[in-house]
C-alpha cells in the first residue's frame, strides 16, 4: 500500500537524516517521485541537518555499519530503477538518490575531528582575549590620559602661584592645619584684590560637598572668597579677585555641605594671617 502524505509528514525527520530502514527509505522516496504535493517538511528539515553536523560532538561509526547500508540501499535502489520508468523526482529527492550512489565520502576519524573543534575554540578564545586587551589597554589609556591631565593642571596652578608669590608687592600667607590632619597651603594677594590659594592634603570632596575658603577682616563677619573641590590627588586651587586689601587679613578653609553656604558651618580645616 503506497503512503500517504500525513505518513510522509511523520517520516520527515528519520528521512532526512537517513535514520529510516531501507524499505522505508524506498518508499519515501517512491511517493516523493510521483506526488505532486511539494512536501516541503522535507527540504525544511534538510537545512538543519549542517546545523546538527556542527552542534554536536562527532561519533565514529565502525565502518563495516556504513558500508553495510549503503551498499544495501544502493542495491535495493538499483533494482527499482531498473524495474520502473525513469521519473523526474523533486529536488530533495533526487539530492538523496544521488548521494547515495556516489562514492562514500572518506571516514573523519573522531580525534581529528576533536583536534579541529579544538583549533576552532583557541582561534575564538585568541580573538576573545585580543579584544579585551583591547579594552584594557583602552581603559588604562583613558586612566593614564586623566591622570596626564591632572599633573598639567597642577603644574599650571603651582607656576602661577608661585609667579605672584616672587612678586615685590604681594602679601603672603602661609596656611597650617588647625585639626592635625595634615593639609597645608599657601595664599597670595596682589593690591589689585586678586588672591590665589594653594591647598594640599585634603580629604576628597564627595556630592555638593565644598572647601569655602573665608577672609576676615579685622573682627567683622567673615566673607567667602569662593569655593573648591577636590578630587583624588587632595590638592585644590582657588583663584579670585575683588577680595579685601586690609591692614590684617584672616584666612581659613572650611569644609562645607554645599556651595550655597553664607557662613561657615564646617570645621575649619587650615588657617593663616596675611599681613602688610
Amino acid at each position: 500500500m503506497a503512503m500517504s502524505c500525513d505518513r510522509i509528514s511523520e517520516l520527515a525527520p528519520g528521512f532526512v537524516l537517513g535514520a529510516l530502514d531501507a524499505d522505508d527509505m524506498i518508499e519515501v522516496q517512491d511517493h516523493l517521485s510521483r506526488c505532486r504535493q511539494p512536501h516541503s517538511e522535507i527540504v525544511e528539515m534538510g537545512g538543519v541537518v549542517p546545523y546538527l553536523a556542527e552542534a554536536l560532538e562527532p561519533i565514529e561509526p565502525p565502518a563495516w555499519l556504513r558500508e553495510s547500508v549503503l551498499s544495501a540501499a544502493r542495491s535495493d535502489i538499483d533494482a527499482r530503477r531498473r524495474a520502473e520508468e525513469p521519473v523526474s523526482l523533486p529536488v530533495a529527492a533526487r539530492a538523496t538518490i544521488t548521494s547515495l550512489h556516489e562514492e562514500p565520502a572518506p571516514l573523519v576519524l573522531l580525534s581529528a575531528a576533536r583536534r579541529s573543534r579544538r583549533r576552532r575554540a583557541m582561534g575564538w578564545a585568541s580573538r576573545v582575549a585580543a579584544a579585551a586587551a583591547i579594552v584594557v589597554l583602552g581603559g588604562y589609556a583613558v586612566v593614564l590620559q586623566g591622570d596626564l591631565q591632572k599633573a598639567k593642571n597642577a603644574q599650571s596652578e603651582d607656576a602661577s602661584l608661585y609667579y605672584m608669590w616672587a612678586q615685590p608687592d604681594t602679601l603672603k600667607a602661609v596656611l597650617v592645619a588647625s585639626d592635625g590632619s595634615g593639609a597645608s597651603g599657601m595664599a597670595a594677594l596682589r593690591p589689585t584684590g586678586h588672591i590665589l590659594v594653594r591647598l594640599h592634603g585634603l580629604a576628597q570632596t564627595k556630592g555638593a560637598e565644598v572647601y569655602a575658603v573665608w577672609i576676615n577682616s579685622g573682627g567683622t563677619t567673615p566673607a567667602k572668597a569662593g569655593t573648591l573641590t577636590v578630587d583624588d590627588t587632595g590638592s585644590g586651587y582657588l583663584d579670585v579677585n575683588n577680595v579685601p586689601t586690609t591692614a590684617s587679613l584672616w584666612v581659613f578653609v572650611c569644609r562645607e555641605p554645599n556651595a550655597g553656604v553664607t557662613a561657615p558651618t564646617g570645621p575649619i580645616i587650615v588657617s593663616g594671617t596675611i599681613s602688610l
